[in-house]
């Protein structure tokens, strides 16, 4: 039981800096769409704003799973947000693409 504990917290601290890293990445291109006003008439900054607050629930999650001991409910709802997190970002690109191309 000892070795699932410490695997579940190597991975909550891969999500716990994963998900801060890409809530960077999503406000930074949510940014880069309002400065050069593109306007893609795509829903592309909507969905990363959602995808920023999910990342953020991740992040919370992983951070408080990593604070207490056997709280592996955290780290399993920080993993699953931080996987939805991505597969969003991977519809925005493809929306992205879509538009431009």
């Amino acid at each position: 039981m000892n070795h699932r504990n410490n695997r579940d917290r190597e991975i909550a601290k891969y999500v716990f800096s994963g998900s801060t890293t890409m809530v960077g990445v999503c406000v930074t291109v949510i940014a880069l769409f309002r400065v050069m006003n593109m306007n893609l008439k795509t829903y592309a900054d909507e969905i990363l704003g959602y995808t920023t607050f999910i990342f953020i629930a991740a992040t919370l999650l992983s951070y408080a799973s990593l604070r207490k001991e056997n709280n592996s409910g955290f780290e399993k709802w920080a993993d699953i947000l931080f996987f939805i997190g991505i597969f969003m970002m991977l519809i925005v690109g493809f929306i992205i693409v879509y538009a431009i191309y």
